[in-house]
């Protein structure tokens, strides 16, 4: 009873997250069940994964209220991050069964640590470059979210057919062969991480497409849907989800993610980035303190 009502506050939270930052969540849950309440990281990924399909369909109705969804752009990263879901599960199961070692004299899962290792290299790498862009950014005048850089330049200019057009994103051309290899990626951290993608997904559709914050933020909540929908049910059937913890979860992310889309809606791109990029801090911080408390260097 009383794990149920802490999923149910960190469930609470992790909606507000969805909402706020357009992300699933994932990428902060599956740390915070691992660190707080013990629960094995596979178990944490599949549970992660199958909850997020309706935190992330609440906070897309809520999004979608105020056009920030390009259907044409999350159709183009699904084709390839089905694929890379699949994927990622995969080597997850293969981490799991390569044994134990010996840090600091103590014995440790092999999968425990690579997990550790790639989560907290990919959140400092995105924490890092968003905070430093956001707080040049939050000085200079708004620019409807649009964050011009060498990359998306250099992307949107390379026309390497097929091409397509993305209105909404006020993208006139740019590769469909980009956006299907991002999406592979994004697809890689969700079934090997128990994360939408979201949480990469958003600073790429940013700095690397150029797509306006509030419109990659409702558009990575719609791609999540079908991501981590087909993650938890490959996960599902791999023996990796605690249906009470999903359902826990789910019941306090179902009010948060409507708050969180609410304040969204209130602040300005930059302001959303910044505060986006503290999180992923946090993130990193709870993985790395239950990584040394574990191995008994703290």
């Amino acid at each position: 009873m009383i794990n149920c009502i802490g999923f149910i506050g960190a469930g609470f939270i992790i909606g507000i997250l969805s909402g706020l930052f357009g992300v699933g969540g994932g990428f902060l849950l599956v740390p915070l069940l691992n660190v707080v309440f013990n629960v094995p990281y596979n178990i944490a990924i599949g549970s992660s994964l199958l909850q997020m399909v309706g935190t992330s369909t609440a906070s897309t109705l809520k999004h979608r209220g105020y056009g920030h969804i390009d259907y044409k752009l999350a159709g183009f990263i699904l084709m390839g991050s089905i694929i890379g879901v699949e994927f990622g599960a995969r080597v997850l199961m293969w981490l799991k069964k390569i044994g134990t070692m010996v840090i600091h004299g103590t014995s440790i899962n092999k999968m425990d640590l690579w997990i550790n290792i790639i989560y907290i290299i990919l959140l400092s790498l995105v924490g890092i470059s968003m905070f430093l862009e956001s707080k040049k950014a939050k000085k200079r005048p708004p620019r409807g979210g649009v964050v011009d850089t060498i990359f998306s330049r250099k992307i949107q200019n390379a026309k390497i057919p097929p091409l397509t057009s993305l209105p909404v994103s006020n993208i006139e051309y740019i590769s469909i062969g980009y956006l299907i290899v991002l999406g592979f990626g994004i697809g890689i951290c969700s079934g090997l991480l128990g994360i939408g993608g979201a949480f990469i997904l958003n600073p790429a559709l940013i700095y690397l497409i150029g797509v306006p914050t509030s419109i990659a933020i409702g558009t990575s909540l719609f791609q999540t849907i079908f991501v981590s929908g087909y993650g938890g049910l490959t996960h599902l059937l791999k023996g990796n989800v605690d249906f009470t913890l999903v359902a826990c979860v789910l019941v306090g992310s179902l009010v948060g993610s409507q708050l969180g889309a609410k304040i969204h809606n209130r602040l300005r791109g930059a302001y959303i980035r910044y505060y986006f990029s503290l999180v992923i801090f946090v993130a990193v911080a709870i993985v790395l303190i239950k990584f040394l408390l574990r191995i008994n260097y703290l």
